[in-house]
């Protein structure tokens, strides 16, 4: 079998001789074994250059991902400094408004809101990073920790001090601390004086601002209308009791604004100023009194 021989007849379509040729099945055989070999030799060069190519895809793949990594890193790194500063200047402010508000100031450590006692970052999750990699990513996950608890002190310091300045709004609103008028021309104070009417000594419990007829006069602060209206000796007055034991009187007016049992806010226009009453000149007669005691106006004035 291996020793025939196969003849081959090559017939031109030019007319030119025929030209023959013969080989055995041994050449057939070993022709078509390096056929077999080349195209194999052939498919592993193939195969391999795609592999190759592919490799290096994912190589260049990785090292543009590894730069735009490396990039956000950087950039949340300066935000997260952007950020701390900002912090760093509320606390300051912080600490400012405790002291004006008269309260406890957190110490520094308090606000820093240090870190401990348990795993920050999964280093694990870090694992395909090269080593200079994973120490950014824990120093900006530890980072990115502690700012959120140092935002946490912060909201609830903010609330404190929110919660301190409603309450002394709240009790400014209610207590007397301001002029009764805008004119504070004091034309007799409080204590011992000589009435001048009987001219005799007795204590005067309240003070007298001078004015012109029909001045505004203002609540002195948030209260309910308990009396309004005409005595002899105080003409057309006002009385508004307070919280806190706190009542202001306003006598002596021209012209009454507010009714008994309304509801009045501090800086409200109650009142024009006036002589009315047992006076011998135009102002507003104003006292102030805690638990039903005479206090000297002047030392509520703010």
């Amino acid at each position: 079998m291996d020793n025939r021989f196969f003849s081959l007849i090559v017939v031109p379509d030019s007319g030119s001789d025929v030209k023959t040729g013969s080989f055995n099945f041994k050449f057939i055989l070993s022709l078509f074994s390096a056929l077999f070999v080349i195209f194999f030799i052939c498919l592993f060069f193939i195969i391999g250059y795609h592999i190759k190519l592919s490799q290096e895809n994912k190589y260049k793949s990785a090292v543009s991902t590894h730069k735009e990594i490396t990039k956000h890193i950087s950039d949340s790194q300066e935000l997260f400094n952007t950020l701390s500063e900002k912090l760093a200047k509320i606390q300051r402010n912080d600490r400012a408004f405790r002291l004006h508000e008269r309260m406890e100031v957190i110490d520094d450590e308090m606000y820093m809101a240090g870190i401990g006692g348990h795993v920050i970052v999964n280093e694990s999750d870090f694992s395909i990073f090269k080593e200079e990699l994973k120490v950014k990513l824990n120093q900006l996950a530890y980072g990115l920790t502690t700012l959120d608890n140092r935002i946490n002190v912060q909201e609830n310091s903010l609330m404190g001090i929110q919660l301190r300045v409603q309450e002394n709004i709240e009790e400014m609103d209610n207590t007397p601390s301001i002029a009764p008028a805008i004119s504070i021309r004091v034309t007799s104070r409080y204590g011992y004086r000589r009435h001048p009417l009987t001219r005799r000594r007795h204590f005067h419990n309240a003070i007298d601002l001078g004015g012109y007829r029909g001045q505004p006069i203002y609540a002195t602060a948030d209260g309910v209308v308990i009396s309004a209206r005409y005595s002899t000796f105080l003409g057309n007055y006002i009385k508004i009791r307070h919280k806190k034991g706190y009542e202001t009187v306003y006598a002596h007016l021209h012209k009454l604004l507010v009714k008994t049992g309304q509801e009045v806010k501090k800086r409200q226009e109650i009142a024009k100023m006036g002589s009315t009453g047992r006076t011998t000149g135009i102002h507003v007669h104003y006292s102030v009194l805690l638990n039903g005691r005479s206090q000297n106006p002047l030392k509520h004035f703010k």
